[in-house]
């Protein structure tokens, strides 16, 4: 299976203006004007080709910005995105038009989505019928309720066929019966291998339909993986969340966004990208070293002795669903190439040399190595190194030793997160384990 959604390092900025003086005199003057506000920014990540993908986030994170931006509603900023296929967003009342009715907005959606008026004619009964809208079809949409909004929008939506479908939040409206007849339309276009970005509040939906999660704190990729990774540790942090009250969660925003400006400020980090100017000749061979942590997203890839040695490759689906040091990028032939390490070693525990474009790459940066002592809050695992994969967990599953101390004796950050190095109570062996396992 192919990529179906392809977003890399995407920033989304919107320019904020204290009055409408300000906004005028911005598209007149060469001064600045406003106060620049990133809804999304350095966002990283790929579906599969039928795969389905949960966006989870407390509001204002960017889950409908982004869902937005991939139906391509909304134009991105920086950054590179690639869906392969034809995109269609559902969400309440997105893209109708209130001052036309209900058929109006079939017959314009349909247009410019590319169809003619035969196609039109031919789709047009099967929409009013899936959405349930007989009577009102003729009425204008500013009329309509949310929930009709809603089925019109899902019912034009899913009778074109699309490649990848995007929900936002549109079963959180309407009667349980058109919520029931709607999931199992997203169902048979899950068996038929469609690609989806589901956007909800419901956990529960979460967990029974989707395969993977992208959470998003404040317009950047907390974590993405796996529905049973990411959430259980999305659920603790709900929890934490709502006991908050609204000067605890203003404070929490504040010092979020300041420790993230400052890594950014900090990171010095070179990933995957060489300014074409500063790219050394084809023929040449240069090495420099970087502090990174990657997994391997690509099984197709292989790993090599040496980026000019192409002799006996590895096929890099032995390395799978495992986390590496990175201390070595290496340009040759016009490829960016990593040397992934088991250790923190551009020496000891070599794999080999891997094709940048087959790594998903994080910053590691390494903090201090005060002593700290936490308690386990009991959720999530541990892992023999920061940012540890499956292949990587030394404890599956930490609920027995909720309560337990935890002697910190390292603390680093991956990628945005902080990860703590470290031993319980009455056991010699160490563990990492990021910051939101501990209280």
């Amino acid at each position: 299976m192919g990529k179906a959604i392809i977003v890399n390092n995407l920033d989304k900025k919107y320019t904020l203006f204290n009055n409408s003086q300000e906004r005028l005199k911005s598209l007149f003057s060469p001064n600045k004007y406003g106060e620049d506000f990133y809804a999304l920014r350095n966002v990283d990540f790929e579906a599969e080709q039928g795969e389905v993908i949960g966006f989870v986030g407390i509001n204002g994170s960017g889950k409908s910005t982004l869902s937005n931006i991939i139906a391509g509603i909304v134009p991105e900023t920086n950054g590179e995105i690639k869906v392969n296929g034809q995109a269609a967003l559902i969400a309440v009342a997105a893209g109708l038009k209130n001052d036309l009715t209900g058929r109006d907005n079939i017959e314009l959606k349909l247009l410019m989505l590319g169809f003619n008026k035969d196609e039109i004619k031919a789709l047009e009964p099967s929409i009013i019928e899936f959405a349930e809208l007989e009577k009102f079809i003729d009425q204008p949409v500013k009329s309509y309720s949310s929930g009709m909004k809603s089925r019109l929008g899902f019912a034009i939506s899913v009778n074109v066929d699309p490649d990848v479908l995007l929900i936002d939040e549109a079963l959180s409206v309407g009667d349980k019966a058109f919520a029931k007849k709607s999931l199992d339309k997203m169902y048979q276009f899950k068996d038929e291998g469609k690609t989806m970005v589901f956007v909800s509040h419901s956990l529960g939906q979460m967990k029974q339909f989707c395969e993977k999660i992208l959470w998003l704190e404040y317009g950047e990729v907390k974590d993405f993986g796996p529905v049973d990774e990411i959430l259980p540790n999305y659920e603790y942090f709900l929890k934490q969340w709502q006991k908050m009250n609204k000067k605890e969660r203003k404070a929490y925003k504040q010092e979020t966004l300041e420790n993230r400006n400052r890594l950014i400020f900090n990171d010095t980090t070179h990933i995957r990208k060489q300014p074409e100017e500063n790219k050394p000749e084809k023929s040449t061979y240069t090495e420099s070293p970087v502090a990174l942590i990657g997994e391997i997203r690509d099984s197709d890839a292989f790993i090599f002795k040496h980026p000019q040695n192409a002799d006996e490759p590895a096929p890099a689906k032995d390395y799978m669903k495992e986390a590496f040091y990175i201390r070595k990028q290496a340009f040759y032939e016009d490829e960016i190439y990593y040397l992934i390490s088991r250790q923190m070693s551009a020496i000891h525990g070599i794999i080999g040399w891997i094709k940048a474009e087959y790594l998903k790459a994080h910053k590691h940066m390494i903090v201090d190595y005060d002593t700290k002592e936490f308690t386990l809050n009991g959720r999530g695992n541990g892992y023999n190194m920061p940012r540890g994969r499956k292949k990587n967990r030394k404890i599956h599953g930490l609920h027995e030793y909720k309560e337990k101390k935890f002697h910190v004796t390292e603390t680093h950050i991956v990628g945005k997160n902080p990860w703590y190095k470290g031993s319980m109570l009455g056991e010699s062996n160490y563990v990492w384990m990021m910051y939101n396992k501990l209280k």
